[in-house]
């Protein structure tokens, strides 16, 4: 009895049937990217927030529509904001008066309270509504 010559017919008889195999694992891996199959589990989606994002532009009309009829709540509410949120109202202007730059209640004419508490007129440099610069000051 031959070990070696055993395990060798052996071989021989089991090669083919290991290349085909080989060939079919193969052949299904290709097959299974080619239509793009996944193999990995899906996730479930679930939701976990809902977010309504408003533009400025009717939160600035919310704005001027809540102090209607109100003008010094507005001039102090004006007052508050920044530049930019202050020129994107249609109720405030950014003003330089007396020296000084600031949101103030007004409109296309200007800031509303154009005097000081001595009745004084207070000086415009410019004031911008809207993002247009008017008055002698514009840059």
């Amino acid at each position: 009895m031959d070990l070696g010559s055993s395990s060798t017919n052996s071989f021989n008889n089991l090669f083919p049937l290991m290349i085909s195999l080989a060939i079919v694992i193969i052949g299904l891996m290709v097959f299974f990217a080619i239509i793009k199959f996944n193999l990995l589990p899906k996730k479930t989606q679930t939701v976990d927030k809902i977010v309504d994002i408003e533009s400025f532009d009717t939160m600035a009309q919310g704005f001027c529509k809540s102090h209607e009829g109100n003008k010094t709540k507005l001039q102090t509410s004006c007052s508050e904001l920044l530049k930019d949120n202050c020129v994107a109202t249609s109720c405030c202007v950014y003003a330089k008066m007396d020296g000084e730059e600031k949101c103030h209640a007004g409109d296309q004419n200007g800031p509303t309270f154009k005097r000081d508490s001595n009745g004084k007129t207070r000086d415009i440099d410019f004031y911008y509504f809207k993002n247009k610069c008017f008055g002698t000051g514009c840059k």
